[in-house]
């Protein structure tokens, strides 16, 4: 997909969005669920890898706005309707400065601004915690954790692996890494994206891409950026579905506790996938938004922890 058509897209996008421009003149497209009148509180969505924004009206975002949260989702550069090369990214500091500015955009508007990371935006998440934690209100974790559960990704065929080598090796810029596990949805959606380059990967995970797929390959996701939670004065609220594809709860659990916060909550989402969710699933995320952030057009909803 070229610049041109993502400009298109915009321009024809008719549903309640806003754009922000970034400090090396791009424009990141944020997908908008006003909350209640006069809410004081934004949820900022970080999407997981391969998606983008839109889907996760259905997923997440109407739901939480019906009880009040103002809602906005991010498409990550060269993903959905946002600008930049499909599947690639110039580099950990861009990406930083991509997310705290579109941060410091919300926080210009919104007394109380949470980010909720799903997926691989849990790394994101941890990467603004990190690297603009005075923008940062909140952390909402869903679908996350070191371990993976064995199986859960294609074992690349040797072609795969060789473009992966010469991707870390020769050219990693060159969107030739193809993201491939059973069950992934949206290959009828031309805003998904299913390849990736190494400096992608290396920029997310915040370490060598060589590093990345060594891990990868141990089924594990040890990335500095998941060790950047926990910071003093901010919560976090740790969420899994007990039918998590990638992650088992018992990680989601482990990864919970390795969160250095006397601030934290952990739920299981009963009859959830890991990016399939039954209508009702935010009940406890919505309460616990209720408690942190309590605002006069707040929802309430079922319990998590404190």
């Amino acid at each position: 997909m070229t610049a041109l058509d993502v400009a298109q897209l915009r321009d024809e996008f008719r549903e309640p969005h806003e754009l922000v421009r970034t400090s090396d003149g791009k424009i990141l497209f944020l997908r908008s669920w006003p909350g209640t009148a006069g809410n004081d509180l934004a949820v900022l969505v970080f999407h997981g890898v391969t998606a983008y924004s839109e889907p996760y009206g259905k997923l997440i975002a109407e739901e939480l706005a019906r009880s009040g949260p103002n809602v906005f989702g991010m498409d990550l550069r060269g993903h959905g309707r946002s600008d930049g090369v499909r599947g690639d990214y110039p580099g950990p500091e861009r990406l930083s400065k991509d997310l705290c500015e579109t941060l410091t955009v919300l926080k210009a508007r919104f007394a109380h601004v949470v980010v909720l990371g799903h997926s691989l935006g849990v790394l994101l998440a941890g990467i603004t915690a990190q690297n603009c934690h005075a923008l940062v209100d909140g952390l909402i974790l869903i679908s996350a954790g070191r371990q993976v559960r064995p199986g859960a990704h294609h074992k690349p065929a040797a072609g795969a692996a060789l473009k992966a080598l010469l991707g870390l090796t020769l050219f990693p810029a060159r969107t030739w890494i193809e993201y491939n596990r059973p069950g992934m949805r949206g290959r009828d959606d031309p805003l998904f994206n299913f390849w990736y380059s190494a400096r992608f990967y290396s920029s997310v995970y915040g370490t060598s891409a060589g590093s990345v797929v060594r891990r990868l390959r141990r089924n594990q996701i040890d990335s500095p950026n998941l060790a950047s939670f926990g910071k003093p004065g901010v919560p976090v609220l740790v969420g899994v579905g007990d039918q998590d594809e990638l992650f088992s709860v018992d990680s989601a659990k482990a990864f919970y506790e390795s969160i250095g916060c006397d601030r934290k909550a952990f739920f299981v989402i009963p009859g959830a996938r890991h990016a399939a969710f039954p209508p009702g699933s935010w009940g406890p995320l919505v309460a616990w938004l209720g408690k942190h952030y309590p605002t006069k057009s707040g929802g309430s909803g079922g319990a998590a922890g404190s």
